[in-house]
């Protein structure tokens, strides 16, 4: 079967931990959530190929996981959800990555990780075939070796890049974050990456980068003011301002940026316009929101589609 997308990114045993003050050096702070020690599966790889997965797509995540992969439920949880294993390498001396994501009663956060299995020092190079009739590569946060690998095999095979930005500059120092910014087909960040990548050139404006690169579609997100996407039509740059799927209670946060990118990748795939793609993503994002966990609320196909009628 040919690959859809292929993915880049630390994977992640989640652990949400809900505090009743913010926390402090010297005093206790008491747990609120009762699902506090319930893993949670995630990480941007992950939660991209899952919501692609669930929507129909081959969409493989390519990362290490530890020992540990069968009896913390993670081979079980991709297996149900029909992702592929095959990018999937296992160390059996290594625990898989873990995260504490801790949220006091400010809906302030502490993450706490533990790299394990996807630390840079394990980075080997990646097999060929893996990349062969591959129709996207999706570069997220991860150690600078496995995604400079990863970006020089897409390369080398012609995959276009997605590439997901995010404020790191261990994963991505500024000599490899402006090959990547260059080097993609699709660019998303939010209003803070998108200043960074600003100041990084000196723009006035992130469309400057239609200039010196490969890039057709930035998206920046604006949180629940919609997001922004700059097309490249010829000499001309398009603009689109989209809503958002408005979301009555938000439960969790957590991996909406995630599914925002793996809904608008269908879209993309299935031929849709950018601007179309923009709200099949926040329309996943909307399943994402309202519940617990990165990839608890994902929908299938039929209720993607259906949902994305009622979008603003």
């Amino acid at each position: 079967m040919k690959t859809d997308v292929l993915t880049s990114g630390y994977v992640s045993m989640d652990h949400i931990i809900k505090i009743d003050t913010p926390a402090k050096v010297g005093f206790t702070s008491l747990v609120t959530n009762q699902s506090n020690a319930q893993i949670f599966y995630g990480g941007c790889s992950v939660n991209i190929a899952y919501a692609l997965c669930r929507l129909g797509m081959c969409a493989k995540p390519v990362l290490r996981v530890g020992g540990d992969y069968e009896s913390n439920g993670f081979k079980k949880f991709l297996k149900e959800g029909n992702v592929p294993l095959d990018g999937i390498t296992e160390l059996p001396e290594e625990a898989t990555s873990v995260c504490y994501l801790i949220q006091d009663n400010h809906n302030d956060h502490i993450t706490i990780f533990y790299p394990g299995a996807m630390d840079g020092k394990y980075a080997k190079p990646l097999p060929d075939e893996l990349f062969e009739d591959t129709k996207l590569g999706v570069i997220t946060v991860a150690s600078r070796q496995d995604n400079e690998e990863f970006f020089e095999k897409c390369q080398k095979h012609h995959v276009p890049i997605v590439f997901g930005m995010k404020d790191d500059f261990d994963a991505f120092p500024e000599e490899f974050l402006k090959r990547l910014l260059t080097g993609s087909k699709i660019i998303f960040t939010n209003e803070v990456e998108r200043e960074i990548i600003e100041k990084i050139y000196g723009f006035e404006d992130i469309t400057e980068l239609f200039d010196i690169g490969e890039v057709e579609i930035i998206v920046t997100t604006l949180g629940k003011d919609g997001s922004l996407c700059y097309i490249r039509e010829g000499d001309i740059i398009r603009q689109e301002k989209i809503g958002i799927c408005k979301v009555d209670h938000v439960v969790d946060a957590t991996g909406s940026g995630d599914a925002y990118m793996a809904g608008f990748i269908y879209g993309y795939l299935k031929g849709y316009k950018a601007e179309e793609c923009c709200r099949l993503g926040g329309t996943l994002s909307y399943f994402i929101l309202q519940a617990e966990g990165c990839c608890t609320n994902a929908p299938t196909e039929e209720q993607l589609l259906e949902k994305a009628k009622t979008f603003e």
